[in-house]
């Protein structure tokens, strides 16, 4: 087959779908540069620089990138930050590697990022998962009970470190403050994937911040709800007790050593427009994502989470922020993939996420009230409209959560069965072998299989289910047809 080199399709497809959107509720935080300052959002090659005299050095700043780090740490009141340019997956992989060492346990929620099991698979250690707490109410999980992290340190006394989110993907949080007391009574460092909580310590009556509650390093995306270019994240040293030489030393391991200058820049420019114009900003968004809900309510159909669905006190779903709307379509009929490819081919709204049974919609600082009317007009629309599919949204409920509830049988460490010799075989094989490979429907990036379980038929039939409702899945093959294995 000859091949169109006179074609460009990555930069035709981005070009097409910028042209047909029109509500963008999705990450970036800026919203197709809505927020950021025009000369940046306008002529950001410009500022795509390296490591010149003028410029600092990312991995050993010492000027302009070390002020810079130094405002943002005075801003989220932390000991030390160091800026990323790989994502809160390049802090999540640093937090771990520099916390625990080969043959160490760390206690891990089980839905956390891939980026945390990588870290794992690098460092050598040996996970021990948290299971979080399952809601069949609208088909998620949450993050772990207080009741579940204690038993975890007492089945684990040599535990060296545990991982949580603050938030989960869908906005909700922990008892975070008693997570980190929890941790600071058995001196086990409490790491925070606070991905997309970097507004927390900004706004009033949002959850409380990690680094507030008494995390030790707390992971954060500039990009996801601020004013960050994509790949903009930060890493916080909020304790003491963590050794910030041995993080920056697994940063200069890890990170690339030609950053993209636009992307530093734009952390230094949310820092600032979040010490100068947050509170306001963030006030008003929450009430945005207040009116929006009380329109969602009114639509028979639909359900929409909120902050009356709280768990209570000690559980995995202790607060909820209020920009994240998880809107439940099951009673409609509607699948979550389905009513995504509705609302973005008929109206021109791309949701940040679908689901077997709900659509994720993300509010940012870049959100505005007219990106909201088109997605309720949308889902008016759609409420009218039969949905094209059949699927059986119970049985797809009840097969999550028993993944969700569930734990593989560990045969070996993550790190021993990445490096094993592998081979691939035909995806209807693979019952009771064991995975060399991380599995990851993505977005929102959680792991289904880690390397060394052995796969079951429960979690490659929700592969399949989640295959069969278009969403893409992070994989050798991401077709599926072929799971790699050990030999």
């Amino acid at each position: 087959m000859l091949l169109q080199h006179d074609r460009a399709p990555l930069w035709e497809n981005i070009r097409d779908f910028r042209q047909r959107l029109v509500a963008p509720l999705y990450c970036p935080g800026h919203k197709g540069g809505r927020t950021l300052p025009p000369e940046l959002g306008e002529q950001w090659g410009g500022y795509d620089l390296n490591n010149l005299p003028d410029t600092d050095t990312l991995h050993c700043p010492t000027g302009s990138i070390r002020q810079a780090e130094e405002l943002v740490a005075d801003a989220y009141g932390v000991a030390r930050s160091f800026m990323l340019v790989g994502g809160s997956s390049l802090g999540n992989m640093a937090a771990v590697m520099a916390t625990v060492a080969p043959g160490d346990t760390i206690l891990v929620q089980r839905n956390s990022h891939k980026s945390v099991v990588a870290g794992i698979i690098h460092s050598g250690a040996i996970p021990h998962w948290i299971v979080p707490t399952w809601d069949s109410r609208f088909g998620i999980s949450h993050g772990p009970s207080t009741a579940a992290v204690h038993q975890a340190l007492d089945q684990n006394p040599q535990a060296r470190a545990l991982v949580a989110l603050n938030p989960t993907y869908f906005g909700t949080v922990p008892d975070v403050t008693t997570i980190a007391r929890l941790c600071h009574e058995r001196r086990v460092v409490f790491i925070a994937d606070e991905a997309h909580g970097p507004h927390f310590r900004f706004g009033q009556q949002y959850p409380v911040a990690a680094e507030n509650a008494g995390a030790d390093l707390v992971v954060q995306s500039t990009h996801k709800i601020l004013s960050g270019l994509s790949q903009a994240a930060v890493l916080h040293v909020c304790s003491p007790h963590i050794d910030a030489a041995k993080v920056q030393a697994t940063l200069q391991s890890l990170q690339t050593t030609s950053p993209n200058f636009a992307i530093l820049a734009s952390i230094d420019l949310a820092r600032r427009q979040m010490m100068q114009e947050g509170p306001g900003r963030l006030s008003a968004l929450r009430e945005l994502a207040i009116d929006t809900r009380q329109e969602l309510a009114a639509m028979p159909g639909l359900a929409c989470m909120g902050p009356q669905h709280s768990l209570g006190h000690g559980s995995g779903f202790h607060a909820l922020d209020e920009t994240k709307l998880l809107i439940d379509t099951r009673p409609s009929g509607w699948t979550g993939g389905d009513a995504q490819r509705f609302l973005n081919r008929e109206f021109g709204v791309q949701p940040e996420l679908s689901g077997s049974g709900y659509l994720l919609c993300i509010l940012t600082v870049g959100t505005l009230r007219r990106d909201l009317d088109q997605l309720l007009t949308g889902l008016r629309a759609m409420l009218v409209t039969s949905p094209p599919s059949s699927e059986d949204l119970g049985a797809l409920n009840e097969l999550a959560g028993r993944v969700a509830e569930s734990l593989p049988e560990m045969v070996m460490s993550p790190r021993e069965a990445f490096y094993r010799r592998q081979c691939a075989i035909p995806f209807d094989q693979a019952v009771g072998r064991i995975s060399g490979e991380i599995i990851t429907p993505y977005p929102p990036g959680i792991p289904v299989i880690v390397p060394g379980e052995r796969l079951d038929q429960d979690r490659l039939e929700l592969l399949v289910a989640v295959k069969r409702a278009h969403s893409p899945i992070s994989a050798v093959d991401p077709s599926l047809a072929t799971l790699r294995v050990l030999e």
